[in-house]
């Protein structure tokens, strides 16, 4: 049994909530425990207001220190919306199963949805990101 595995089966299924257990708190969840890479807290009325969210997302300092990939890798983050530049959901993409993307919605809970699939449902553009390398 991995790290990897108990922290998917701990997870998985866990309800959505706005305010604690949002798609930000998953991401910044398994960066910390999965990947040993912290990420800032999430202000929770951004939750509520989609434009300030994207805004945020798009230009947090934070935001400087990772860089854009084109093919995903094991704990790439992973911003998702309808317009680079302004996305405002967010994931972590898992090399199983030929790739899935780790992410929380009100719907579904904590899930795991190959990228294509979640990419198409939404209508979504994937912008795969990872930590830049002092």
């Amino acid at each position: 049994m991995s790290d990897r595995a108990a922290f998917l089966r701990r997870w998985r299924g866990t309800p959505y909530d706005k305010a604690e257990r949002n798609c930000w708190w998953l991401a910044a969840l398994a960066q910390g425990e999965l990947f040993g890479r912290p990420l800032p807290a999430a202000d929770p009325a951004l939750v509520a207001d989609i434009r300030a969210r994207a805004e945020a997302m798009a230009t947090h300092p934070a935001r400087e220190e990772w860089r854009e990939i084109e093919t995903p890798v094991d704990g790439a983050l992973v911003l998702m919306g309808k317009v680079a530049g302004a996305e405002t959901h967010v994931g972590t993409f898992l090399a199983l199963d030929g790739g899935l993307i780790l992410h929380t919605d009100e719907r579904h809970g904590v899930v795991l949805d190959p990228p294509l699939e979640l990419a198409a449902a939404k209508r979504w553009r994937l912008t795969y990101l990872v930590p830049k390398v002092p």
